[in-house]
Formats: C-alpha cells, structure tokens, sequence
C-alpha cells in the first residue's frame, strides 16, 4: 500500500516541472518507504534507476549503461560502452531528451564507499555537464551520516547543489487506519504501540486474525519476516553489534539515561558516547531533554528513547528471549506480553500520539498554538506532556487506564506543574485511553 506521502510526491513532481535540471537529496532510516515513494514518482516518467550495493563497481556500471541505452539515439545505442560511472553521467548530460528524465540514485553511500572521491567527481559533473541538462537527480541514501557528510553538511563535496531536500520519516499514527481499515481504535493503538508506523512493518499486519495472534504469527514467530529484522536493520549499518545490541536492550528495558545504561552494562558512561552518536546517526534513537529546557544542548536531564516502536518492542521481547523462541516456546513471552504490554508499551505509546495529535490539531485539546510541545521532568517528577506559547501553558497527563479519577489526577499535575517558573496563563488538562476510544475513526 502507498500512503501518506502526498506532500512528498507533490514537492517531488514540483521539481520535475522546473524548466531547469534539479537535484534532489532524500534520506531516511532502512524500510521508511523511500524506495516505495520514488517507484511511485517515476512510474509513468522516462527514469533510470539505480540500487547501489557493494558488490563490484564495474557490473553495475554495466546495468546502468544498458538503462543508458534505451534513451541514446539508435545508430549508438548498441555500442555505448563507459569506462566509469563519471563518463556515463557526462554523456547522459548531452543527451536532447524531449522530457526530463529522472536519474535515481538508491543507496547512494554505498558509490561513495566504493568510491570515496565520487562525490568529489559528482560535484564537477554536476557544475559543469549535469546542471545544463534536462534530467532530474535524485540521490537516495539509508545512512544519514554518510548522507550528510557526502552531500547535506556545509563542508560536504556537493553542499551547495541540491534544489530540495526530503527527510522519509515513519508515517503518523493517524494513517495507520488507511493500511488497517477493518481495525478497532484499540487495535490501532496496541499495533502502534508494537509494530509501530514503518510502512514495511505495518504491511505485515493480518487483519483477518486478532492482535495477539498477530505478535504470534508475525513478529514471535521464527520463521517470520519480522522475527530477525531487529537483526538485519543493525548488522546492515554496523560491523561490531554486540556492543549496540546490548545498549538498544538496555533502553528497551526501560534504563534512558546514559548513566543507567553504562550501569545496566558494567561500563562507563564515557565509554557508551560514541555508540549512543552512531546509534542517533542512524535515526534509530533520539535524545530527549525536557521541553523546558532554554538550552537543550547544555541539559543535565538528557533521556535516551528507541524511535521505532518496533525495534523497542522487539528488544523487549523478541531479543531476549531467543532461547525460548529459537525452539518454538513462545507461551513464556506471549504470557509476558499480556501481563505487562499495556504499562510498559502502550502507555507510552499512547503519549506519542497524544504530542502528536496536539501538533496536528492543537484546537481539540487547548485554546491556543503551542509553540512547544514535549514531556517535562526533574529529578524527582515528570509531567506526561507540556505545551506552551509566548502567554500560555498548560500541562497535560496521559492515562491508559480503563477508569480513571480525572480529578485525582488533575490535583496530582497541579503539584507537580509548581516545579515549572512561569507567569503565563496555566491550565491543566487530562487525556484517558476512554476520551481516546469515544473518538470517531
């Protein structure tokens, strides 16, 4: 299924209107959906695309020459031989091309490590040959550090050229009911919470059996697709994973500060930096401080959090429980997901969303714009969410829970909120999973 990328396709077929060449840069982690959205975009156009693996450089210089082919005049076609990659782009730049053609790119860091100059040569052929021409470049690329340091960052060998800039994020929570039509809110929020928003992740979703038949069938289950992808995604990106196994485990369980997880570890927090930057590189965890916070840079209060909820379900329960599944003994974690799923998953999950949905409509929740959005703590309490503006703020707990007394709690969010200096107009507010289930689909 294709869903909730029109702003992308849009700002995508945007650039191919341009009478000029363009050059466009897309990024984002493994199995976003950047290669489901770029098939979309050239389906009906003359394109050449190009996967990029590290396997040897001149067998797919030979796969793009043939591509070349189709679009060289007839009487050369069939003898267009190149000797590099920088040749065949010069002589597609001379091309009389009677529409644009679309140049993708895929996996794009992977040339540049075959290639650790090819950057460097992409910049002079663009400069000189390709910028002329009536093609539209797309290099796409899962690492974002190498992405940035070959093309986005302000020293990068092509800063300077690109006509846009796509960053392919997970989808939002309130698309999941356009890949799982026939699902009840509850569903939604315990899929969300588990196999989370990857497009790639939510595709194997059975809506013909239930929820847990689903953790079963597609995630507990070993011969599953989903079963090893915690696996695959890291050692793609990574050569030594154990050491970021252990880390992304350590988080799932619920250790966020650097400090908990170099002691969960037996190691030291200086030790743990380089793999915690590796790791946000990669876009598979952020940092959170408090929403509060003037200088977040500097922050005291910093908290580590796994941004797929997959991978934070998967490590929770799939990872460390391998010796129980590996020989098909999946009561223990099917046990444990039902006594301690809601508490320890979708009770986050659900404050996801609500941040989310007060982005998307501020209007249903407060009467005003936040400017600012986030969880708030201290050393000794937290605040579930905090929006606020130039004259406004209100502070805002998140129950998933089947009853809840709103006004205990709201007494609760009161005291703590006196942690929080402000002179701006303050109102609380609390949301239940009931509120949430009353809703309309």
């Amino acid at each position: 299924m294709f869903v909730n990328r029109t702003n992308e396709l849009k700002a995508l077929e945007d650039e191919y209107k341009k009478s000029d060449a363009t050059f466009s840069v897309m990024y984002g982690r493994r199995r976003v959906g950047k290669t489901s959205l770029l098939s979309k975009y050239i389906e009906s156009k003359p394109s050449i695309y190009l996967y990029i693996t590290l396997s040897d450089l001149n067998s797919q210089l030979s796969a793009f020459t043939q591509q070349i082919r189709q679009f060289a005049p007839l009487s050369i076609a069939k003898h267009l031989k190149f000797d590099s990659f920088e040749e065949a782009l010069e002589f597609l730049a001379t091309l009389e091309l009677e529409k644009k053609l679309v140049l993708v790119i895929d996996e794009y860091q992977y040339l540049t490590q075959l290639d650790k100059t090819f950057s460097s040569k992409l910049q002079k052929i663009w400069d000189m040959s390709l910028i002329n021409s009536n093609i539209h470049l797309i290099l796409c690329g899962s690492v974002l550090s190498m992405m940035h340091s070959e093309v986005l960052a302000y020293n990068a060998p092509l800063y300077g050229r690109r006509t846009s800039q796509f960053h392919i994020k997970a989808i939002k929570f309130n698309y999941l009911q356009e890949f799982l039509p026939g699902s009840t809110k509850l569903e939604l929020m315990q899929i969300y919470a588990s196999f989370g928003s990857i497009p790639k992740y939510l595709n194997e979703y059975d809506s013909s059996m239930d929820f847990m038949q689903n953790i079963e069938q597609k995630i507990l289950n070993k011969n599953s697709y989903l079963y090893s992808e915690g696996n695959f995604l890291l050692k793609d990106e990574i050569s030594d994973a154990r050491s970021y196994f252990s880390i992304l485990e350590s988080i799932s369980k619920g250790n966020t500060k650097i400090g908990h997880i170099g002691a969960s570890l037996g190691l030291a927090s200086s030790y743990l930096t380089k793999y915690m930057q590796r790791l946000i590189e990669l876009d598979i965890i952020e940092k959170e401080v408090p929403v509060t916070e003037t200088n977040p840079l500097k922050s005291k209060f910093g908290r580590y959090k796994i941004k797929d909820k997959f991978l934070n379900f998967w490590f929770f329960y799939v990872f460390k429980n391998y010796n129980f599944l590996e020989i098909e003994q999946k009561r223990a974690v099917l046990d444990e997901i039902e006594l301690n799923f809601n508490d320890r998953f979708v009770s986050f999950a659900f404050e996801d969303y609500v941040v989310e949905d007060i982005l998307e409509n501020p209007k249903k929740y407060l009467d005003f714009i936040p400017t600012k959005v986030g969880r708030w703590w201290n050393n000794k309490e937290e605040i579930d969410i905090v929006a606020f503006d130039d004259e406004n703020i209100c502070f805002i707990e998140c129950k998933w829970q089947n009853r809840v007394d709103e006004e205990k709690v709201k007494e609760k969010l009161m005291q703590k909120s006196i942690n929080i200096v402000s002179d701006k107009t303050t109102s609380y507010l609390v949301v239940t999973k009931d509120s949430y289930l009353k809703e309309s689909i």
